[in-house]
């Protein structure tokens, strides 16, 4: 079987990489702090779409500064004990030789961390997950490096990101850059191109280069020549806009058919479209009868959208864009627009997801405390979740005897206390539940129980 393209002509140094030369020397500049020591971002996260090339600069900035590297991917190692495991232990005070050999860091050379689809940590099962990322950082002796699609999710997981990593973005790549690769790739297989076709390739992959390395293979491989006809059995790659470009092109529009065609090739329903426009109109229009007309057209919307769902009529559909794009888009007057660099991420979908966050993670601790309590998880969460929590923010011997007992771990305690996983409460908690389960280990004879404060209750009072 073929070597893939996308591996064989991967960037080996910094200076193959074609069209983010800001953000290679952003990568540099960090990389040779490290050289006088430890800096004081000891990680750096690389953001932006998939194909953009971010994997791809990490792997050559260890390769130009003779780096080792230790890889692990979010989506693989998603709680906190097998990030500390992979990345966390490697971080501190060891590193790999070429061959796979442990040398210690005074011997060995130094190793870059890489830690890929970093913002993939969702659900329940990753509880943990982003404590682990943000604690390796603050530990670590060896450079980092996250690799994220959506920063925002991150930063929303693990806040302390935002002051503990420098961040780097990878944007999509022109088409001229695009090309310039593709015809590089060519010259070295010894096969002969139309420069039409390479840039037909390009613009179908939209800028995402190992899209566009992809379909150059499947076309090229094991041949000396294409004809023009033959690339039609690409067919058309779907690529979403960039959001940024749709949504400045709404607000800028002069027409109704101009604003609503602006968004014809994003992958969102109108509900979600919607929820875009409606936050960023105030970044858009300043005066008050700009923003009255706007959020008038965006209501007329709304009446249309929720008889589609009432009345499953989805034709009603097209009348909704048109009022939420070009009534938009119609309503600014006279005053200048104002210099949007990116827009804001809609706060309806934070709230929704935060929401179904601590829905999971409420159900989660009824479910512990439910079995520890012989009762159900339900009647736990409906009635004696909330005088456990109180009693709780107020006796920490209570809250560890819970810990204790129901096997609470960082997450839940954080959920009861109504506070962050790396607050210093939870870590104390969970840090003296630890000690105790430690003297568990030498039998129930040495089980070491927390004392109880005269006058106060333990669970065992219920």
């Amino acid at each position: 079987m073929q070597k893939e393209w996308t591996e064989k002509y991967r960037p080996r140094s910094l200076s193959d990489i074609v069209g983010h030369e800001s953000s290679v020397r952003l990568m540099r500049q960090w990389a040779e702090a490290w050289k006088l020591g430890t800096p004081r971002s000891k990680a750096l996260v690389l953001r932006g779409e998939p194909g953009t090339g971010k994997t791809s600069a990490a792997l050559a900035l260890a390769s130009d500064f003779g780096w080792d590297v230790v890889e692990m991917n979010a989506s693989d190692h998603r709680n906190a004990d097998s990030i500390r495991r992979v990345a966390g232990m490697g971080a501190v005070s060891q590193t790999f030789s070429p061959t796979g050999e442990f040398l210690s860091s005074t011997k060995g050379r130094m190793k870059l961390i890489i830690l890929d689809e970093a913002d993939n940590l969702f659900g329940r099962e990753d509880y943990g997950g982003a404590k682990a990322i943000v604690d390796t950082i603050r530990e670590t002796s060896q450079p980092i490096i996250l690799i994220v699609n959506d920063y925002y999710e991150l930063s929303r997981k693990a806040s302390a990101i935002k002051t503990l990593a420098d961040k780097v973005t990878f944007n999509r790549m022109d088409r001229q850059s695009v090309v310039r690769v593709l015809g590089s790739i060519c010259t070295h297989e010894s096969v002969s191109f139309d420069a039409a076709l390479l840039d037909k390739i390009a613009v179908n992959a939209g800028g995402d280069l190992r899209a566009a390395v992809n379909d150059l293979q499947m076309l090229f491989e094991g041949r000396t020549s294409v004809l023009a006809g033959e690339s039609d059995m690409l067919g058309k790659r779907n690529q979403e806009k960039e959001l940024n470009q749709a949504l400045r092109a709404v607000f800028g529009a002069k027409t109704v058919r101009e604003a609503r065609d602006a968004t014809l090739d994003l992958d969102l329903t109108p509900e979600e479209l919607e929820k875009w426009i409606e936050e960023n109109i105030p970044q858009e229009y300043r005066s008050t009868d700009e923003l009255i007309r706007a959020f008038d057209s965006l209501s007329r919307s709304d009446v249309y959208l929720g008889r589609t769902r009432r009345l499953q009529h989805y034709g009603l559909w097209s009348y909704a864009k048109e009022m939420m794009t070009g009534g938009v888009a119609l309503s600014r007057g006279s005053t200048p627009r104002p210099q949007v660099m990116e827009y804001r991420f809609p706060s309806f979908f934070m709230m929704m997801s935060r929401a179904k966050g601590r829905r999971a993670a409420r159900e989660a601790v009824s479910r512990k405390l439910g079995a520890q309590l012989r009762t159900s998880w339900k009647r736990v969460n409906e009635s004696s979740l909330p005088y456990l929590s109180a009693i709780a923010k107020r006796d920490e011997e209570f809250l560890l005897k819970l810990c204790l007992d129901s096997e609470l771990d960082e997450g839940d305690v954080a959920f009861i206390l109504d506070t962050d996983p790396d607050s210093a409460a939870v870590t104390r908690v969970i840090a003296r539940a630890k000690e105790v389960r430690t003297g568990e280990t030498a039998g129930p004879a040495s089980r070491k129980i927390p004392k109880k404060s005269p006058g106060k209750r333990s669970l065992a009072d219920f």
